[in-house]
């Protein structure tokens, strides 16, 4: 993992004392589970080429290695950040949850996927298995998506503003039959268990087309996520972390259908938006296994893995 250096200007430090998102680290722990080092995606071309390519680079936050920091500056470009926990394979037939806290400021015009789960094996678009538990998309509100696959459901601004937003909490189920939903609360509504209430539906249609829209729902009718392109065709069934913030020139058609116009700050569609303060983490990783015990990661996962599951 190459070790960036994060410059906190004064600027920033008065945000920071505002209440944006946690205080970053310089340096991450050397059993930070996330990977920040320089690489390229189709999603998101920076003003470089690349991907943490521009002088700073997501980090964690201090005193919690099961997190992830990221915050744009301009004044390196037009950039893409991302970190993932790619060593940590998730095996999606053992996970029963998925918990943390986020904080969200100053990030009208950005795209980002704050803290989401992408199958090793991506086909089929919506059908895909991607579970966007957050993400600024369009970038003028916060959404709880699944690639345009199952019922997405943008949040209600009045309560999780994309202009700040903080001590707020997103839960990620997946029920014995495979259905997957995403609901987000503010941490004074987490039930005993540290979760936000769970959802109440009677079917795969009933949990699609749910009236109320407090959760978002993936499911199929079949063996739901179990036969989403992640599971089937011969694929690992496994998935993995990743936390991106997006401000870069270009990218697939995901930059496409995502850096939207947002005219209320005249940012025209498909440019980053160089005026940003934008900074999300998310914090207290928790993911759950068999029970909602401590998730057993697949094999070869090293064991700073362990800092992203309960221990009890």
């Amino acid at each position: 993992m190459t070790t960036f250096t994060l410059l906190v200007s004064a600027s920033a430090t008065l945000a920071l004392a505002y209440g944006t998102p946690c205080t970053p680290v310089t340096t991450p722990d050397s059993n930070w589970a996330f990977d920040n080092t320089p690489t390229q995606h189709p999603s998101c071309t920076s003003s470089g080429g690349g991907v943490n390519d521009l002088g700073s680079a997501p980090t964690q936050c201090e005193g919690d290695i099961a997190s992830v920091y990221t915050k744009i500056d301009p004044t390196n470009g037009a950039e893409c950040l991302s970190a993932h926990a790619s060593t940590c394979k998730i095996p999606m037939r053992n996970f029963t949850s998925l918990d943390y806290d986020f904080s969200v400021d100053s990030c009208n015009g950005i795209w980002a996927a704050p803290l989401w789960m992408t199958p090793d094996t991506w086909q089929w678009g919506g059908g895909s298995g991607e579970i966007d538990s957050l993400e600024l998309c369009p970038r003028s509100s916060i959404s709880m998506n699944f690639a345009g696959g199952g019922s997405q459901v943008e949040l209600d601004s009045s309560t999780f503003s994309i202009d700040f937003t903080d001590n707020a909490h997103v839960t990620v189920r997946k029920d014995p039959s495979g259905i997957i939903t995403i609901t987000t609360c503010k941490q004074s509504d987490l039930t005993t268990n540290s979760q936000c209430p769970a959802p109440t539906y009677s079917s795969c249609d009933d949990c699609l087309y749910n009236n109320n829209k407090e959760f978002a729902c993936w499911c199929d009718n079949q063996e739901n996520i179990y036969s989403s392109g992640g599971c089937t065709d011969g694929t690992d069934c496994i998935w993995t972390l990743v936390s991106d913030v997006w401000n870069g020139v270009s990218g697939d058609e995901g930059y496409t259908g995502c850096m939207t116009e947002v005219p209320e700050i005249g940012l025209a569609a498909g440019k980053p938006n160089m005026d940003t303060k934008c900074a999300v983490s998310v914090e207290k990783i928790t993911l759950r296994g068999d029970n909602g015990g401590p998730l057993m990661f697949a094999s070869g996962s090293p064991a700073s893995c362990s800092a992203l599951t309960t221990t009890n």
